[in-house]
């Protein structure tokens, strides 16, 4: 009888292994909110001209020959060692099996020690469970998300809408991410089902409290649309693709663009949110000179320094030419020297036995928000023991976490005052004084009322969720059309919304708003309300009332130097256009009021 042949997927599996012969790259994902990278994605290739290359024949090739779990174990524990020598930010996703996650209870205390090895705490890293293989014992998965809960590590459910990731797996596992599936994600701009099921997902996540990301990003309007759905967090070929050696940060083009559309470029020039005198923005203003040491100090004269101090929580440790290079803590230097046998050890070693090699630092320069995203992914064990502040890389200061969080909570109450909380375009009192600012110079320039009509009854049917979704393209849709370098865009409130337009072609751009508002707002509605123009709901009388589908309507004066004395008397001229603008029928529309004030005055 002829012996079987051998399998050559075996043998390249076993060099494998032996060899760790793997590639690992990391794909970014990106918080379009904030416009800056969340985390990255670990993902595993095989050797570039073997037959193991593709990951879908790699890991197939591992479940077949009984070594998948041994696989993903040697996959994970490289991807974490090679996060922390690129010194990438965020979070650090690793996909798994269910194979592999089965076993989690007696293999995630050793991780974890690993990770505290190498300065990463367990809450930067998201388990994520890929939905190749199913899951038969359901009460082993629970116990398994349990320890690794236990231990700090969050949990991601991977391709929800594809292969076993069901609603029912989402309910069980209760993930702290869920990631949408890339066939949901890709065309979404065109795909009005695709943007219904995404819709649902983000208002169940809101629901039981967990992140959606979206996978699968590759095209710009899809983006927009996400961005408009209300998700947060975005992967694809977008903004990168994976790579070895990824960038750090995202690249110029992605930060400017993400950041205009989280916060309206008109507010990024002169018209950006005045400050009180002494506001804190930055690490330099919450830095203070304090106690530091060198690593020539030893363990004896450090326990010393805790012991007569009970105020002193932190000591940074600092190399010859001023740099940062750890800190030593209060609570872990004492609670070692209670040890036995510890300062007979240590008593004349240097300091550096005691103190954490990765202590967080920040640039002078460092804006609050960046500095709030980094206490946020601390360990909450150390939050008490605040921060270090560099310039040039030389200690500037330290810095208590406590005076951070007052900082930033005092700054978000002041853009409250000033900006609108749900589009953050200028509020109330920055559209007075730029509208003043441009009465008193003399300038000529269009003012512009617009305000979106039917618009309580859209709540009413659709939920205030999408009611607020319609706002923000309302907000969208003006800030595209306008010059950031020439006009205004203000929000009132609600919605109404306000422009000063000194384009000479400011007509023309009030004409593109119609238009794109008109054309964005259809996803927003079922085929059914699409066909009969609006739908039908019951009036205070009890009795069925039919209302059209929302426009956008606008009332426009065009200033000239002299006509008005200030803000006020401009805003009292505009209610008059805007009246006869809501009153005609049609989509959306506007109408330009071409008198001078006097006659129009008269005419009243």
């Amino acid at each position: 009888m002829r012996a079987p042949a051998p399998d050559p997927l075996a043998a390249a599996l076993d060099a494998l292994i032996q060899h760790r012969s793997f590639d690992l790259h990391f794909q970014p994902l990106v918080a379009i909110d904030r416009a800056e990278i969340y985390g990255f994605e670990a993902l595993t290739r095989g050797p570039a001209n073997g037959p193991l290359h593709s990951p879908l024949v790699l890991f197939d090739a591992a479940a077949r020959l009984g070594r998948l779990v041994e696989l993903e174990h040697l996959i994970v524990r490289r991807a974490i060692q090679r996060f922390r020598q690129l010194g990438l930010p965020g979070q650090l996703f690793l996909n798994v099996t269910a194979d592999t996650l089965l076993g989690a209870r007696q293999h995630a205390a050793e991780l974890a020690a690993e990770l505290a090895a190498l300065g990463l705490t367990t809450s930067r890293v998201v388990i994520e469970l890929t939905e190749t293989r199913p899951v038969d014992d359901l009460a082993q998965l629970d116990d398994a998300l349990q320890a690794l809960r236990e231990h700090g590590f969050r949990v991601a459910l991977d391709d929800l809408g594809e292969g076993f990731a069901s609603l029912r797996r989402w309910m069980e596992m209760r993930p702290d991410f869920v990631k949408i599936d890339r066939h949901f994600i890709d065309g979404i701009a065109q795909e009005p089902l695709k943007q219904q099921f995404v819709r649902s997902i983000v208002e169940m996540a809101a629901t039981s409290g967990c992140e959606v990301v979206a996978e699968g990003l590759e095209q710009e309007p899809d983006l927009d649309v996400l961005r408009r759905l209300g998700l947060s967090i975005c992967q694809g070929y977008l903004f990168a693709r994976p790579s070895a050696t990824p960038r750090a940060s995202l690249g110029a083009q992605w930060s400017g663009r993400l950041a205009a559309d989280a916060l309206p470029r008109l507010l990024q020039n002169d018209l950006a949110l005045p400050l009180d005198q002494g506001a804190i923005t930055s690490a330099a203003q919450l830095a203070r000179r304090g106690l530091t040491v060198t690593p020539a100090m030893n363990c004896r004269a450090i326990v010393d320094l805790f012991h007569r101090d009970e105020q002193l929580l932190a000591i940074p440790v600092l190399d010859d030419q001023q740099r940062p290079i750890g800190v030593l803590r209060s609570l872990h230097v004492l609670k070692r020297s209670t040890e036995r046998y510890f300062m007979d050890i240590f008593d004349k070693r240097s300091c550096v036995a005691l103190m954490d090699a990765h202590p967080l630092v920040f640039d002078v320069a460092t804006p609050l928000r960046a500095m709030s995203d980094g206490l946020a992914n601390l360990d909450e064990r150390l939050l008490v023991d605040g921060f270090i502040v560099t310039r040039e890389g030389a200690y500037f200061g330290s810095g208590r976490s406590s005076d951070l969080l007052k900082a930033v909570s005092d700054l978000q109450v002041h853009a409250a005052r000033y900006a609108n909380p749900l589009t953050l375009l200028p509020g109330n009192v920055p559209i007075d004084n730029h509208l003043d600012r441009l009465i008193e110079a003399g300038e000529t320039f269009a003012a512009v009322v617009w305000d979106i009509d039917h618009f309580k009854p859209l709540n009413d049917v659709y939920g205030y969720r999408i009611g607020d979704d319609i706002i923000r393209l309302a907000a969208r849709v003006l800030t595209q059309a306008a010059d950031p370098q020439l006009d205004f865009v203000g929000h009132i409130g609600g919605d109404d919304f306000v422009m000063a337009l000194t384009s000479a072609d400011w007509e023309a751009r009030l004409t593109r708003i119609c238009e794109a508002f008109d054309a964005g707002v259809r996803s927003f509605f079922s085929a059914e309300h699409l066909a009969a123009g609006g739908y039908v709901t019951l009036n205070r009388q009890n009795q069925p009332s039919f209302h059209p589908l929302p426009t956008f309507s606008a009332g426009a004066v065009l200033h000239l130097p002299g006509h008005f004395d200030g803000a006020r008397a401009l805003s009292a001229a505009l209610a008059e256009p805007k009246r006869v603008a809501k009153g005609r029928a049609g989509g959306s529309r506007y109408f330009i009021d071409r008198r001078t004030p006097q006659r129009a005055l008269l005419v009243a």
